[in-house]
């Protein structure tokens, strides 16, 4: 038993090296990395056309003939898109370069011991490394906002034509394992909508919940507020944390006393939404352990930011699918025989 033991981890363990040794010789990450920046444009416009194909065959089964009810469908999201940059974004600009001016031109009034900070902060260049984080961030964004655009043209065409594209890949392989992999696509068609529209109807519940008090406390900013903390809630563990904390330090520097509101009622909010709402909206949905879902938060956030972090319950349960394939197909044992020579 021993020597089996003993000759199974040598033999992992010399495989382990190999394929490091490969994987650092030839570049293989390099190689995988540019693979997955060209096809992702295609992984999103697929994962568009799982969201929308419920709705476009709902409004087919009406009466209406497909290829309307797709190019009004796009047609109204381009509008939306349209309208939302059109009118949202000359606000938050003005915004912005308000709060900016005001910071130069020294009129807003800040607590000696958070001028301290600042100052402090200053000194030793710690603002210029936040400069450069946005910066990042901002390049970030314009890879995503292309990525996005192409992509929706690569759901457009696949909902317009009612090609679907993995179906039709799938029947090139051998017949006993087309039903584990149709089976798998139904469920992860069905597992993205649900979980895209717990997650919206979560947002819009969150948004409207914080609209009302925060009016109290900031009529000025209340709608900005109420729509930052409702983003940053979409954030499972951490996302509270990452949309309340600077809230509550923008109230107290407006008014002491509305940051302890601002604290009081965040906290409330996020009970409410934490115990009933979200279990309500996302029990059907996913189901996953909260240390799991803390690994895949870590990773999709490093590997695709922000869009990685909201995402991450649904990305890890495509992960578990992907693994419950590999299981039906033996890959494991197969691999395992392979390396043990048995």
């Amino acid at each position: 038993m021993n020597k089996n033991l003993a000759k199974t981890i040598i033999s992992y363990s010399i495989c382990a090296l190999l394929l490091y040794m490969v994987y650092s010789l030839f570049r293989i990450g390099d190689v995988f990395l540019y693979i997955f920046n060209l096809l992702l444009p295609l992984i999103i416009g697929i994962f568009f056309h799982f969201l929308l194909e419920p709705y476009i065959n709902y409004m087919s089964k009406n009466g209406m003939n497909r290829r309307i009810v797709v190019i009004h469908t796009y047609l109204m999201f381009t509008v939306f898109v349209i309208l939302g940059l059109y009118f949202l974004a000359p606000l938050v600009f003005d915004q912005c370069m308000s709060f900016y001016s005001i910071y130069v031109k020294g009129e807003l009034n800040l607590h000696p011991i958070v001028n301290t900070i600042i100052e402090f902060l200053q000194q030793y260049q710690v603002f210029d490394y936040l400069v450069g984080i946005i910066t990042d961030v901002s390049q970030s964004l314009l890879y995503w906002v292309t990525n996005i655009l192409l992509a929706v043209g690569i759901s457009f065409y696949l909902s317009f034509d009612n090609l679907h594209l993995i179906e039709k890949l799938i029947t090139y392989l051998p017949f006993d394992k087309q039903g584990i992999l149709m089976r798998a696509l139904k469920r992860i068609k069905l597992l993205t909508h649900s979980f895209i529209k717990s997650l919206s109807f979560d947002f819009i519940c969150f948004f409207f919940m914080c609209l009302i008090p925060f009016y109290f406390i900031d009529r000025g900013m209340f709608l900005w507020i109420a729509l930052f903390l409702a983003i940053t809630n979409l954030i499972p563990f951490i996302g509270p944390y990452i949309g309340g904390v600077p809230v509550v330090i923008y109230c107290y520097l407006s008014n002491p006393t509305l940051g302890y509101w601002a604290i009081g009622v965040i906290v409330v909010l996020q009970y409410i939404e934490s115990s009933y709402v979200q279990p309500f909206l996302f029990s059907k949905c996913i189901h996953l352990h909260p240390i799991a879902l803390l690994i895949a938060l870590t990773f999709f956030g490093d590997k695709f930011g922000f869009i990685g972090m909201i995402f991450s319950p649904l990305f890890l349960s495509y992960v578990l699918i992907a693994n419950t394939i590999l299981l039906d197909f033996d890959v494991y044992k197969r691999v395992y025989k392979y390396i043990t020579h048995e």
